[in-house]
């Protein structure tokens, strides 16, 4: 019995001492690429269009939420092991994998890429964080619920969603973006500079609109924002 019990505190000793990792990773090298298509799950997504930094993309997790710890210390699966990233002549796809419904640990998938300028960026995903920092061609995303972020340019901004909140900051004006923006819930945020000249406009159930841009009917950038509940900001 004594014997018994000493093997079983050995057991969990080494297990304790010895957690696994509970972060995965996968790195492509994205030289030629012009398209990134990101599909599935719930992810937390950042793109750039830097052209001092390699192009490369980065696929990875880490497991969240007050479970994880103890989780990772007893077993070894790594939550985004399903997750695909492969590249299809010049276009990037990813296809984030779900959760084991055995997996009792929040598994967060995180991607990062830097892309050539110009690139155009297709996503839709259950869930979704995203971050956009740079020139891009087109950006369309569908999601049930996405939090959105461009720093930069798109001449073409797609989003739709349920629940969407939408940050867009456009560092310079080429006077050809379109963006349209459609949901239940929405909450945007735009800004395109002091005095450009923009035309715009809000169709929702109820709606509550701050802008300080007049509009002006066939200028670009033209914004169309369509929702049952919508905040919107112009700046």
């Amino acid at each position: 019995m004594k014997s018994a019990i000493l093997a079983v505190l050995s057991f969990g000793s080494v297990a304790l001492a010895s957690p696994a990792s509970g972060t995965a990773a996968k790195t492509l090298d994205l030289a030629g690429v012009s398209a990134v298509v990101i599909s599935g799950e719930a992810s937390s997504v950042s793109l750039t269009t830097s052209a001092s930094a390699p192009y490369r993309a980065t696929i990875g997790s880490r497991r969240d939420g007050w479970f994880a710890r103890w989780y990772s210390s007893w077993f070894a699966n790594e939550c985004s092991l399903a997750s695909d990233m492969k590249l299809e002549g010049s276009t990037l796809r990813i296809d984030v994998a779900p959760s084991s419904w055995l997996d009792p640990s929040d598994c967060r998938v995180e991607i990062n890429a830097n892309i050539q300028p110009e690139s155009s960026v297709s996503i839709d995903q259950a869930a979704l964080q995203a971050n956009m920092a740079g020139n891009f061609s087109t950006i369309a995303i569908t999601s049930k619920a996405a939090d959105v972020s461009l720093n930069g340019h798109a001449s073409a901004v797609d989003l739709k969603g349920d629940a969407l909140k939408a940050n867009l900051a456009f560092g310079s004006i080429r006077q050809d973006e379109s963006i349209a923006i459609t949901g239940r819930a929405l909450d945007a945020t735009l800004s395109f500079g002091q005095g450009v000249a923009i035309s715009y406009s809000v169709a929702a159930s109820a709606s509550s609109v701050d802008s300080s841009l007049p509009d002006t009917p066939g200028a670009k950038p033209s914004v169309i924002i369509k929702g049952d509940f919508v905040r919107a900001t112009i700046r």
